[in-house]
């Protein structure tokens, strides 16, 4: 019962934590993020590659940092995504969070998919804490 009390506490928490973060985004630029279409790289053969996006750091959760890729990508214009790199990074001393990097690509009409190619989304878990500190034994820390 108390580890399940914990998980529960856990998923609320995590999820004000997103919906916090979320805040920062007007609903125009929610609503523009959400037609940016995530592709596999062959799927964007005959549009127009428009610059590189990426997080500039690390995010909480993997959804952060795509709902800002794609945010990035409406303001060079693009219709498309597609995702190239994910990596850890520190979000602070004891928790480590995602960052991503895509190519943007601005599809003409019949060009591109038109759905969401869930196969060219990145997969990524954390690793944990003592991958990027293996020699902190400080329990206070955790």
């Amino acid at each position: 019962m108390r580890s399940q009390v914990k998980t529960l506490l856990s998923v609320v928490v995590t999820l004000s934590f997103v919906a916090l973060l979320n805040g920062c985004y007007s609903d125009a630029e929610m609503q523009s993020a959400g037609k940016v279409i995530t592709a596999l790289p062959q799927e964007v053969a005959g549009c127009t590659f428009v610059g590189d996006v990426d997080t500039n750091g690390a995010r909480a959760m993997m959804e952060q940092a795509r709902l800002e890729l794609k945010i990035k990508a409406v303001k060079l214009g693009a219709t498309h995504l597609v995702e190239t790199f994910v990596y850890p990074g520190v979000l602070t001393r004891s928790l480590l969070g995602v960052g991503l990097s895509a190519r943007a690509y601005k599809c003409p009409a019949g060009k591109g998919p038109i759905v969401e190619s869930k196969d060219g989304q990145k997969k990524y878990e954390i690793p944990p804490y003592e991958v990027f500190y293996p020699d902190e034994n400080d329990a206070f820390l955790r």
